[in-house]
């Protein structure tokens, strides 16, 4: 390969590396999944199961107070009643109405336990559309939840704004659908001990982990913004999106420094000179017909280096390379001890094996 052709190789190995920097990807929308991504996954993921769980467990609030004649805790949820067997909140709500119409004497109700039933007909009504309220805003900032979760793992420009929309409309619905319930109904068995011996039961464990959940989900919204600035949307109609852009990720910063580190030393009276990373490999031998680089013609090595010669995957002979270059090379991991190879004084080819003979 002449000193133009490898010039054209050096350009086109630092115009693919360059295509690949975050600069690069972000003005072309092509999105990668970095560190920021991959945690607003896996703390979504568990914010989901945890909110999942909330809703399903009835223990929201708690009563580990056994009453006269019901010995049994109880547990109250969002969407039933467990006691000695789990109710839903309308089957709860009717049950009592029930029995404080068994209890009317005529069309009257005259009695202590009538007027009690008549109460927690009353309070269990409105508990009954309170908890399916709340409910239903949980339930829709779970699907919202997993909406958001499929978003950003799709992580197209698209998606990552979605996302960053409806992450703050999950949180808020879940939390204030949590916060809503247990404020309420704090009213609502307070009413029930103001007329009898009736301990309002304390929140239990599914309202503190529907709060882990959303707590998972705040720091998810954090995140989606962060996303959603890292890649926005390309907009085709403006040319300038990114020209006011002033500071760049990490990511970009570290890939400038590979590719720094990457590029070999210039050796005294040689040009510097790319790895052979996408033309003649001497190992893998990418391509046959296309030989190994050499050193342009107007920077030739000095007259006390030895020339060398090896044989591609094809069998030809490549070269001659100055030591120097296959220092570079052996340095870098390209070739490898196998590799055939001879110096321009000797006839036959051996392999290179621990990489002394560019030392004799």
């Amino acid at each position: 390969m002449k000193g133009p052709q490898a010039g054209s190789w050096h350009e086109e190995l630092l115009k693919r590396r360059k295509a690949n920097t975050h600069k690069e990807r972000r003005k072309e929308g092509r999105t990668i999944h970095t560190k920021a991504s991959k945690t607003s996954i896996t703390i979504a993921s568990i914010a989901l199961i945890f909110n999942a769980m909330a809703i399903a467990m009835p223990h929201w609030r708690s009563s580990w107070v056994a009453l006269i004649g019901y010995g049994a805790r109880r547990h109250w949820g969002l969407l039933a009643v467990q006691g000695r067997k789990m109710t839903m909140h309308h089957t709860m709500f009717e049950n009592n109405c029930k029995w404080h119409g068994t209890l009317m004497l005529g069309n009257s109700c005259l009695s202590p336990i009538c007027k009690w039933y008549l109460l927690k007909c009353q309070v269990y009504f409105d508990l009954c559309l309170y908890s399916y309220g709340a409910a239903f805003f949980v339930l829709l900032a779970l699907l919202i939840h997993v909406l958001c979760l499929i978003w950003t793992c799709m992580l197209s420009t698209r998606s990552l704004r979605w996302a960053a929309t409806w992450w703050p409309v999950a949180a808020l619905f879940h939390l204030g659908g949590a916060i809503f319930w247990v404020v309420i109904t704090e009213g609502i068995f307070d009413t029930l001990d103001e007329e009898s011996w009736y301990p309002v039961p304390t929140p239990g464990a599914s309202f503190f982990i529907a709060c882990v959940g959303g707590f998972g989900q705040c720091v998810c919204v954090f995140i989606a913004f962060q996303l959603m600035k890292t890649w926005p949307e390309v907009d085709p109609d403006d040319p300038n999106q990114f020209m006011s852009d002033s500071s760049e990720p990490e990511e970009d910063d570290e890939t400038e420094e590979v590719m720094k580190v990457a590029q070999p030393l210039p050796t005294p009276g040689l040009q510097p000179f790319p790895l052979p990373f996408l033309w003649a490999h001497p190992v893998s031998g990418p391509m046959t017909t296309v030989p190994g680089p050499v050193p342009p013609a107007d920077s030739a090595p000095t007259e006390t280096e030895r020339q060398w010669y090896y044989k591609d995957k094809g069998g030809q002979e490549q070269g001659p390379f100055p030591t120097s270059i296959m220092l570079g090379w052996y340095g870098q991991g390209s070739i490898g001890s196998d590799l055939e190879l001879r110096r321009d004084d000797e006839d036959s080819y051996s392999p290179l094996g621990d990489g002394s003979r560019f030392r004799q």
